[in-house]
């Protein structure tokens, strides 16, 4: 459903002034840590707070069974979450390639009210709306758990398309894929079910979304009526030649014949 930012995710942007931060806060080893940290002062503060009321020393002596650890784990954890939003911007110029000031008109671009939402109520989220695309005059992102996002120029996506023939472990599953020029000249990789070569990018949090179509077909057509030559089906043909984008025999050279102009 097209909306506007959910709540959760706009205090998060409110606070780092950023779309790109904000998804780069979630997760990591250094929230992880702070966790833990927390979980143990907890444990101090209410096991010693009980002891207390039987014996003092005891009681003090529990906290600081509990607390000394808690602060090794906490204070580490919280300068590797800052060092983390710290480098978010350079973070996503080595996932991107793009240039910081391509990453800082991406965020400008997400940040104006004009930006699509795409939001549905994901696995991850145990039944919460969640925002899992945002559309731009140039630029798609999607949501990757705990690393932060996947980000592409409208112009760079050669393909984008929904699916519900991409083999896994539990039989098919469905998603929205997305393979770019970069994904194109790249190597792909063999896929252990078909034995054929395929690459792109897919939006883990989809997989078991009973509305996935709805919410593939929302983003795929704000996407392509920005940038028209985005190829939105999984099977094509170019001249006389038939491809399944999700299954080649020679993934680089295939693609070479598709973009050839």
């Amino acid at each position: 459903m097209k909306t506007e930012m959910t709540k959760d995710l706009k205090k998060k942007v409110d606070k780092y002034g950023s779309v790109l931060a904000a998804f780069r806060s979630q997760g990591g080893g250094g929230k992880g840590l702070m966790a833990g940290g927390i979980s143990l002062f907890v444990c101090g503060a209410l096991f010693g707070g009980l002891m207390m009321f039987v014996n003092a020393a005891g009681g003090l002596a529990i906290c600081s069974f509990f607390v000394l650890p808690g602060l090794a784990m906490f204070l580490p954890g919280l300068v590797l979450d800052k060092k983390r939003q710290a480098g978010y911007l350079e973070y996503y110029q080595k996932q991107t390639g793009y240039s910081m000031e391509d990453l800082r008109e991406a965020d400008r671009e997400l940040l104006s009210p004009d930006a699509v939402k795409v939001i549905s109520k994901t696995s991850r989220s145990g039944g919460k709306r969640e925002t899992v695309f945002f559309v731009t005059p140039h630029y798609f992102l999607s949501i990757w758990p705990i690393y932060g996002c996947y980000l592409r120029k409208l112009d760079d996506i050669v393909a984008a398309f929904y699916s519900s023939e991409i083999p896994g472990i539990n039989g098919y599953r469905q998603n929205l894929f997305v393979i770019t020029r970069q994904d194109a000249q790249n190597k792909g990789r063999k896929n252990e079910y078909t034995g054929k070569q395929y690459a792109g990018f897919e939006n883990g949090q989809l997989t078991d979304l009973k509305n996935c179509r709805e919410i593939c077909d929302e983003a795929l057509s704000e996407m392509v009526a920005r940038a028209p030559h985005i190829i939105t089906s999984q099977y094509i043909v170019v001249k006389g030649v038939k491809y399944n984008l999700l299954s080649m025999d020679d993934w680089q050279r295939d693609w070479a014949n598709i973009l050839e102009e």
